[in-house]
């Protein structure tokens, strides 16, 4: 009969999860690379040359979490055998690795926010002066027409 607590195996599949995952946000982050037009501006350049960063070190953490994890598993703490020093260092690191991860998560968060920020704003800057136009347009020729108008 199998042991109720697997943890090898629980460790293993928690570790093929994660480089899935990094895999899945390696292959997404190249095909959004690959779909950018590349008549942007300056400002947006160094937008996505910093998004690209980060969440490429995004994908490096979860893959080196995952690979921690299996390291984790293999250092198994067991009370009838003298534990490891290593494997609290392992999990600690994992700890601050995640935390790593949740730090970036926000960062790029904010970023992708000031990038939507300036874009709406832009569009909205863009509307603003078209309504303008058209309004000095439509003055111009109501004024056109009333001095034509002989009556």
């Amino acid at each position: 009969m199998p042991e109720t607590q697997d943890y090898p195996s629980a460790s293993l599949g928690l570790a093929t999860g994660l480089f899935m995952i990094a895999l899945f946000l390696g292959l997404r982050e190249w095909y959004e690379r690959r779909a950018r037009e590349e008549d942007r501006s300056q400002e947006d350049r160094a937008h996505f040359a910093r998004q690209d960063l980060r969440r490429g070190l995004g994908i490096g953490l979860v893959a080196s979490v995952a690979v921690l994890v299996v390291v984790g598993a293999i250092l198994e703490w067991t009370p009838h055998r003298r534990p490891s020093v290593l494997f609290p260092i392992v999990w600690i690191v994992i700890m601050g690795l995640m935390v790593s991860l949740l730090v970036l998560a926000l960062v790029d968060l904010a970023a992708t926010r000031d990038y939507a920020r300036r874009h709406r704003r832009r569009i909205v800057h863009e509307s603003i002066d078209s309504i303008r136009r058209e309004a000095r347009r439509k003055r111009e020729d109501a004024h056109d027409d009333d001095k034509s108008d002989p009556l």
